[in-house]
């Protein structure tokens, strides 16, 4: 009877203390996941090339011929051999981490009930059903699990840099956090130039009372990335690629293909309706608007959320006011619009490239205007690492193919910046105003989470 009572004031407590959001948070996901049927496209794949096949000799058989993600590839293999069921709590599991994790390493202590209640709208934005398109259980156990570890294991910098003691079974999770995270590559990138940085930076100021958690988390990424870069899968894949879906690839030069990583990055963003770049950048406008009256000032703050309109959200009436309009998008959107060798000469072929670079240029400007300084800048940092994450995909010949999902950890980092930007924007706005902002964000995300139920259950009819 005491234990029953104990766990109805726990959960009572959930619901009613800082971490309500949270809480709501896990349900919403158990509504969007409980019903979803892991069973198409790679799905499919997994289902069949794992059945009557022991799960290590179905690792040991991708490590040699087609990818280095060896945990990710375990952890699907043991999905379909078992339960779905292991996948859908995992996600929701995981789905509700992200937002614990983005509460812990983000939320001031101020207001902490009101700022994760932001939070749970923040994450609420992401346009799920983005996660089907290679499968459910395949395409959310390469992104979405690795960003929440990755998140998740990104507290114990967040301990240390607050000089909080890391106990051992604290950072025995972080360390099998880091793992799984860092065998997704472009995760890998974010936590290896993260530990690094933090770790040099506490030792200096720390001398030797750094967590020892720090340095082995630190070496841990930069072995993983040792084992992606030698994996010989990985070449295998590579090659196999560049033949079946970009062909172009192989003759491309290390110019062309950033050039490629910057207009595709931006093309998502701008061009293909991402919400979750849409509230960011209008949170930049508003801020920057209610808080500097200098025309040029604010000129530079728009220039992201008015070419996110522009391009992408009001293109069905800006088209058919403009045919510049209609050309940039389609210059955005073609995959055959690359730069190379026999388009240099033309003016034409760089007009999406200085449109996308503007348009990063102005973020960036527009975070130094808001937070005041590049020094412990932290919203630099965060949409610098989730712009890297993408970006890098120019050097990949799957960039066409795998859409928008490489864009997930490049959407988090906007939507970590948005409520990082929320947080300075309330210290001085009227009442009135912070309302306002709210309810646009609290409304965009409920529609958004009702467009992605709409999707679920109109994707499983049939099913």
């Amino acid at each position: 009877m005491k234990f029953i009572d104990s766990v109805k004031k726990k959960i009572k407590d959930l619901f009613e203390g800082n971490y309500r959001g949270i809480a709501i948070l896990f349900i919403l996901q158990f509504i969007l996941f409980i019903t979803i049927k892991p069973i198409r496209y790679d799905d499919a794949f997994y289902i069949e090339s794992i059945t009557g096949v022991p799960i290590l000799s179905f690792v040991f058989s991708r490590y040699k011929a087609w990818t280095s993600r060896v945990i990710i590839e375990a952890t699907l293999g043991f999905i379909f051999r078992f339960s779905k069921y292991i996948w859908t709590f995992g996600t929701i599991i995981c789905m509700t981490l992200i937002g614990y994790s983005i509460s812990r390493l983000f939320v001031k202590k101020e207001n902490k009930k009101e700022l994760i209640m932001m939070v749970l709208w923040l994450v609420l934005l992401y346009p799920i059903e983005r996660m089907s398109s290679a499968g459910w259980a395949a395409t959310t156990v390469n992104y979405i699990w690795p960003l929440a570890f990755g998140l998740y294991s990104l507290i114990s910098i967040r301990k240390a840099y607050d000089k909080e003691k890391i106990k051992i079974f604290q950072g025995i999770l972080f360390v099998l956090a880091t793992l799984y995270a860092c065998n997704q590559e472009q995760m890998c990138i974010i936590l290896l130039v993260t530990y690094l940085l933090f770790t040099i930076i506490l030792t200096i100021r720390d001398k030797r009372k750094v967590s020892p958690f720090m340095y082995l988390q630190t070496i841990i990424t930069i072995v993983s990335l040792i084992f992606i870069l030698t994996t010989p899968g990985n070449a295998i894949r590579k090659s196999e690629e560049i033949v079946t879906y970009f062909p172009e690839f192989a003759d491309m030069t290390f110019i062309e293909k950033m050039v490629l990583g910057v207009t595709t990055t931006m093309g998502e963003m701008l061009v293909k309706y991402s919400l979750t770049f849409a509230i960011f950048t209008l949170m930049i406008l508003i801020f920057v608007w209610t808080n500097y009256k200098d025309r040029l000032i604010r000129g530079i703050s728009a220039v992201p959320f008015t070419s996110a309109i522009v391009l992408g959200f009001a293109s069905p009436i800006t088209e058919n006011l403009s045919v510049t309009i209609t050309w940039i998008r389609e210059a955005f959107v073609k995959e055959t619009n690359i730069l190379n060798s026999t388009n240099y000469t033309y003016l034409g072929s760089y007009v999406e490239f200085l449109i996308s670079i503007a348009v990063i240029v102005c973020i960036f400007i527009s975070l130094l205007l808001i937070f005041k300084k590049v020094k412990n800048n932290m919203a630099f940092y965060v949409f610098g690492c989730g712009l890297v994450t993408r970006l890098v995909m120019g050097f990949s010949p799957t960039i066409f193919v795998s859409t928008n999902r490489t864009c997930i950890f490049l959407e988090f980092a906007c939507l970590i910046c948005t409520l990082l930007i929320w947080q300075e924007f309330i210290k001085k706005a009227e009442k009135k105003t912070k309302t306002k902002v709210y309810n646009i964000v609290a409304w965009s995300s409920m529609v958004q989470y009702i467009v992605s139920l709409a999707f679920i259950y109109i994707s499983h009819i049939n099913v």
